[in-house]
């Protein structure tokens, strides 16, 4: 049983609505503008679900019929001088990747293929070279160094069994990090609005001021730009007319932005809000980075992004109710979840129930790391981790930061599945002197320094 109580506002009545909701979050302005239902619950409670996935799309759509009314009057009132501006959005889909017409065989094909700008035909090019002897083996082992992460993780699993002194001596200097999208694959560059938009695809730019985000519009670069990090604090939002939370800024500027892959919300000098996550990962389909640093009023709503490979939280109220957003995100890509706790209230903190679904496999097909900083019942979430179905498939592991004791890290030591991770970070917790030690014996490679071991019969250790 569901009713709304609010008219479901729809093309320019809805924009002319969230002009009045400018200060409050995405996920109230979608209740005020209609976009949620009054469900019924079994024990005869009402319940609030909001419709934010489709609030989104109305709120596109509206733009796009406000700016295909704007092209069509200027067209009718000067027929003959009308071409598209610099900054008119573009509609439609994208251009498709180029294929190469033909692809030489042997090795000399395998070279040549590994120098395509097409990921899926390195990845091709990977899986055969071990077929070629010595000359396979080092094409494969200089793609762990490959701009694509995905390549990286075909090259690692190709050699990480491998007993031949050359794997061996490569996998101990990789970096096992690059098995994965992140930030250092761009370089950082503070926007200058003086030199305006260079290299836009490999430079990280960096804005902290709205000043700022309205001097990158203004380059017809901006379209080109991969990578973005938004450093403007609470301080300079309290001024805002317009934007009441971070999210706010990059959902109205995302039609400039098309080519963007990767977001940093930084907010570390003084937490900011951010407000509903889901607004970019809707309005941002090519996004493959994600990272959110000390930020506050945090939401996801339920939505699917196909493209999205890390996700990377710490915010002040990240909590047991966040936990559960999270678990309703459709993220088939999602390679790296790393969720930090530390700053949240320590009566909100999920507890090992509470994570035990993420280790069910079936949330995130594809998750192949997984960080679960600054919780609570470490013991007992290693005990449902290492009898898991997840466990077999991850590369990378970090419970660190936590109350994990040697009961749980002796766990950890007898589960087969933990000798085939490349990384494991249990530092910052619970650890005695002899079970770093142990730890440290592992053939991945492990952090176990902890700020302070713990004696075995201190009242803090277990």
């Amino acid at each position: 049983m569901s009713n709304f109580k609010y008219e479901k506002f729809r093309g320019e009545a809805l924009l002319e609505k969230l002009e009045t909701l400018l200060h409050l979050p995405h996920s109230e302005r979608a209740k005020e503008c209609g976009y949620y239902s009054t469900v019924i619950t079994s024990n005869g409670r009402s319940k609030i679900e909001l419709n934010i996935s489709e609030f989104y799309d109305a709120i596109l759509a509206a733009r796009k019929e406000q700016f295909l009314r704007t092209v069509s009057l200027t067209q009718s009132n000067n027929p003959q001088q009308y071409q598209p501006q610099e900054f008119d959005a573009i509609l439609g889909g994208n251009t498709p990747y180029p294929m190469t017409s033909a692809v030489l065989g042997g090795i000399k094909g395998v070279r040549n293929r590994l120098k395509s700008t097409i990921t899926e035909i390195r990845v091709t090019a990977i899986s055969e070279a071990l077929n070629y002897g010595t000359p396979g083996l080092d094409l494969v082992i200089a793609a762990l160094q490959d701009s694509s992460a995905q390549v990286r993780i075909y090259a690692y699993e190709l050699l990480h069994n491998r007993s031949d002194f050359k794997t061996k001596q490569a996998l101990l200097n990789f970096d096992k990090m690059q098995l994965f999208t992140r930030l250092r694959d761009w370089q950082n560059d503070n926007f200058n609005p003086k030199l305006g938009i260079i290299n836009s695809s490999k430079n990280v730019y960096v804005f902290k001021s709205l000043e700022q985000v309205e001097s990158l519009l203004q380059f017809p670069q901006v379209s080109q730009i991969q990578v973005l990090i938004s450093q403007v604090t609470s301080e300079q939002l309290s001024y805002s007319n317009k934007f009441g939370y971070i999210v706010d800024i990059l959902f109205d500027i995302h039609e400039y932005l098309s080519g963007l892959k990767a977001v940093w919300i930084d907010t570390n000098i003084s937490p900011t809000p951010l407000g509903d996550i889901s607004a970019i990962l809707k309005t941002y389909p090519h996004l493959e980075f994600l990272h959110i640093r000390n930020g506050c009023h945090l939401e996801f709503s339920p939505i699917r992004h196909k493209n999205l490979k890390t996700l990377i939280v710490d915010a002040t109220d990240l909590n047991k109710v966040t936990f559960q957003q999270i678990y309703k995100l459709e993220l088939p890509a999602l390679e790296y979840l790393d969720l930090g706790f530390s700053n949240s209230g320590n009566n909100t903190l999920p507890n090992a129930t509470e994570v035990a679904p993420m280790f069910s496999g079936n949330l995130f097909p594809n998750l192949k790391y997984l960080g679960l900083r600054g919780g609570k019942n470490y013991n007992k979430i290693a005990a449902a981790l290492t009898n898991s179905v997840l466990i077999h498939r991850l590369i990378g592991l970090d419970i660190s930061d936590g109350n994990l004791g040697d009961k749980g890290a002796e766990l950890l030591l007898n589960c087969p599945a933990i000798n085939s991770l490349a990384i494991l970070n249990v530092s910052k917790n619970r650890l005695t002197k002899d079970m770093v030690q142990k730890l440290s014996k592992l053939k991945c490679q492990v952090n176990a320094k902890s700020q302070k071991y713990y004696d075995r019969y201190s009242p803090a250790w277990e």
